[in-house]
């Protein structure tokens, strides 16, 4: 790392590398600083329409459906999510695509210009980075992803056209609270007055709706205002004069139905043709992704027990059908690494545990001390890291057995490299 200011010549991962060392922490809670040097280059005075996407899971899927509707009517749309898996530029996406190193160098140049004194996160960089470019192109929609909780994230600078919130559950609990009240609370900070706020949780804490009415925010509710219903092989979604039976997308139903009713609230839901067809070819990189038929591997970014249980559901289904089911996992050392392999537990055949050599991340011997604290089947066997687990599991997996690689979106990054190469 260096405090040596790179320039709009200099490369974008020596831009990356000054990012991490400006600034004492990784995570600093408030708005009054971004907002500062966001001012102070324009960056909140834009033609675009912009909807911002909260919740503890569920956001980058919601994200890439509300994408891929729009972009299928011929609107233009920048898309900003968190963290990336491989390379930075997957955090920044133009009608889709991420966009060459150049584009983010010069978005740091221009903040490092406008921010004088003031310090940012490596993540307030990013988010306001995203913002330049997208005024650059002059997107007529923005689709911005909450990085963390809501009310104090570096996203909520915005004038949103839109609120959304896709899940509450219990992370980050040393920033959010240790309870769905607290955090639901803090993630309704994205809403505003008159504004649209759709809400996909299917269990909403009442201080989320007690503040959507405190302030008169146009909330349209799960369970309520739209319905959705799962079954086998499709899902039905009902919103107002909406009634459309659809085929299971890749992603979870319900964050396409959150997605589809966020669209048809806006008045911007295009065909039912159009609808069934985006749905069909949804693709998003980390979530249950196959990366391997013989034998038969998948990976999921899991990492906090409400998405622990849907990676549950997925896992059962194979298992009905008779595979055996063998977890690999890393986590990092601030999540609750039993909570997560609870959840998933009861279809686990057998375990291979592995340290993250991260800063953040943890080491064998607690995942497997994670492990003993709750019931589970079958054996475990510890690996150094996640290439070197792979080294020794793929050549013997039998085809009858499934491998799950998960628990970070840095496991799943060290699974696809392994993979690529």
């Amino acid at each position: 790392m260096t405090n040596t200011i790179p320039s709009q010549s200099s490369s974008l991962d020596d831009w990356l590398c000054y990012l991490e060392s400006v600034h004492p922490a990784n995570i600093e809670m408030g708005l009054e600083r971004v907002a500062t040097v966001a001012n102070n280059i324009g960056l909140l005075n834009t033609s675009s329409k912009i909807i911002l996407i909260g919740g503890t899971n569920g956001k980058g899927t919601t994200a890439r459906c509300l994408e891929s509707l729009l972009l299928a009517q011929g609107y233009s749309v920048g898309t900003y999510a968190s963290p990336h898996l491989i390379r930075y530029n997957e955090r920044v996406r133009i009608n889709g695509q991420e966009l060459d190193d150049q584009y983010h160098v010069d978005a740091f140049n221009t903040l490092e210009q406008g921010r004088a004194s003031t310090a940012l996160t490596y993540f307030e960089y990013g988010t306001l980075g995203a913002l330049a470019i997208f005024k650059r192109f002059e997107v007529d929609y923005v689709l911005l992803e909450v990085g963390l909780g809501g009310r104090f994230d570096a996203t909520n600078i915005v004038t949103p056209y839109a609120s959304v919130i896709t899940t509450i559950d219990l992370d980050h609990k040393e920033y959010l609270g240790d309870t769905r009240e607290l955090v639901a609370y803090d993630k309704a900070g994205i809403f505003r007055q008159n504004t649209p706020a759709i809400i996909g949780d299917l269990n909403i804490p009442h201080t989320m709706t007690d503040y959507g009415a405190e302030i008169k925010a146009g909330m349209v509710i799960s369970g309520t205002d739209f319905i959705f219903k799962e079954h086998e092989a499709h899902f039905t979604w009902q919103y107002k004069n909406y009634n459309l039976l659809l085929d299971k997308p890749a992603i979870p139903a319900q964050n396409a139905a959150t997605a589809l009713t966020t669209l048809a609230v806006l008045n911007l839901l295009p065909s039912d043709e159009v609808i069934k067809h985006c749905l069909a070819n949804l693709v998003v990189e980390g979530r249950f992704e196959q990366l391997s038929t013989a034998p038969l591997v998948f990976t999921d970014v899991a990492h906090n027990p409400e998405s622990a249980r849907y990676l549950a559901l997925k896992l059962a289904s194979y298992k009905d059908k008779g595979f055996k089911i063998h977890a690999l996992v890393a986590m990092l050392a601030d999540k609750d690494k039993a909570g997560v392999l609870k959840e998933v537990s009861h279809v686990i055949d057998h375990w291979s545990l592995t340290s993250l050599h991260i800063p953040r991340g943890d080491n064998v011997e607690n995942m497997a001390a994670a492990l003993q604290t709750i019931p589970h089947t079958g054996t475990h066997e510890r690996y150094n890291s996640v290439h070197e687990a792979l080294n020794v599991i793929m050549p013997t997996q039998q085809s009858d057995t499934l491998l799950i690689v998960f628990g970070s979106f840095f496991t799943v990054a060290d699974a696809i490299n392994y993979f690529k190469k």
